[in-house]
């Protein structure tokens, strides 16, 4: 082995370290930065500041509750969402509304709440 051939090699691995590295670090610090992706008004403040709803922890704060991301399509969380928390009625996945019919769909999903005796 050459020593050209020995420092090429040293690079490619210092290379690799060094993507590693930011890879491990800069991940964790994107996805805080993709905390707020989903975006809900409800109709009522809700009393639970935090819930799971499709796997993702939503925080709630009077009628606003924000989400990371989550693999779920946004019909779907939003129907979770209703039906964890009541009414929804404005719904916001990244930059994409739903629109009034999707909202409506998502409320008829709602839990139904028993009054106790």
């Amino acid at each position: 082995m050459t020593l050209s051939s020995t420092s090429a090699r040293m690079g490619a691995l210092a290379g690799a370290i060094a993507t590693s590295a930011v890879l491990l670090f800069a991940a964790p610090q994107a996805h805080a930065a993709s905390s707020r992706y989903y975006s809900v008004e409800l109709s009522q403040p809700v009393e639970a500041k935090k819930a799971v709803v499709r796997g993702v922890v939503f925080q709630c704060e009077g009628t606003t509750c924000r989400a990371p991301l989550t693999s779920s399509a946004p019909r779907n969380v939003c129907a979770s969402v209703a039906k964890e928390f009541g009414e929804v009625t404005s719904f916001s996945a990244g930059d994409r509304v739903l629109e009034a019919g999707d909202i409506a769909t998502c409320n008829q999903k709602k839990k139904v709440i028993l009054a106790k005796d």
